[in-house]
């Protein structure tokens, strides 16, 4: 069976170490997992026992092999997995089955597929580019807006120079991202944690509704992402300052 989440899964292959050659990605390979077989969900140490004995029996069989990690496009699930070359698909789809699985995935010529361990059917995936991901793709960062007292903009010529288009109906806010909560950071940067000048000595609160519908970012595109949004917010009037 393919189910439809398999299609959408990122793969995120373990980086060589110092001593071992790069795999070669231009060779057809086969991604087998050992991870979750079925509808199950066994405990990490039944997984990773099944990890070890699919790994056991890839080199027992001499077969080349490269550890990926299997990712759902949501980043709540992961599944440890091989990548191995060498076999072929009745041989890919026999080892699937062996360890309880519904399918494999196959990438040749740059394309990646997912193929029924139990029958004839595959679809395609996409390209095996689109679906490499790294752990810094994984949206971790919240983006948070604190509220500051008004004389920020009197006592701060720099606050100022920053915000030329203030309006004075609008707020004086702070801008950023964090891997905490926004309540956890808000309260590091009173207690002086780590903490902007201003959030510290101005914060007054976080401002809840300019940020709740905003998506979590990861560490890749949280600095843009931030800067993006504080300019959204200058430009409808707020007084805004982003590290």
């Amino acid at each position: 069976m393919i189910r439809p989440e398999y299609l959408k899964t990122l793969f995120i292959p373990k980086k060589p170490g110092k001593n071992q050659l790069a795999p070669d990605w231009s060779k057809p390979f086969a991604i087998l997992t050992a991870y979750n077989p079925g509808t199950s969900r066994p405990t990490e140490e039944d997984n990773k026992e099944k990890n070890r004995l699919l790994r056991q029996q890839l080199s027992r069989e001499r077969y080349p092999k490269h550890k990926v990690d299997a990712v759902s496009e949501n980043w709540s699930h992961t599944e440890k997995s091989f990548a191995a070359w060498g076999l072929d698909h009745a041989t890919a789809a026999k080892i699937g089955c062996d360890f309880g699985q519904d399918a494999y995935f196959w990438v040749e010529h740059g394309t990646v597929h997912v193929h029924s361990c139990h029958t004839q059917e595959k679809q395609k995936v996409g390209t095996w580019e689109s679906r490499l991901s790294t752990y810094r793709d994984k949206p971790t960062r919240n983006l948070y807006v604190i509220q500051l007292d008004p004389l920020v903009r009197k006592d701060s010529k720099a606050f100022r120079k920053k915000n030329p288009n203030y309006k004075a109906d609008k707020h004086c806010l702070y801008v950023g991202t964090t891997v905490l909560t926004p309540k956890e950071r808000f309260d590091q940067h009173k207690a002086g944690i780590k903490s902007n000048r201003y959030a510290k000595k101005y914060g007054l609160k976080l401002l809840t509704e300019l940020y709740r519908d905003q998506p979590i970012l990861t560490a890749k595109n949280c600095v843009k992402e931030e800067k993006a949004y504080a300019e959204v917010l200058r430009i409808q009037g707020h007084a805004v300052w982003q590290n």
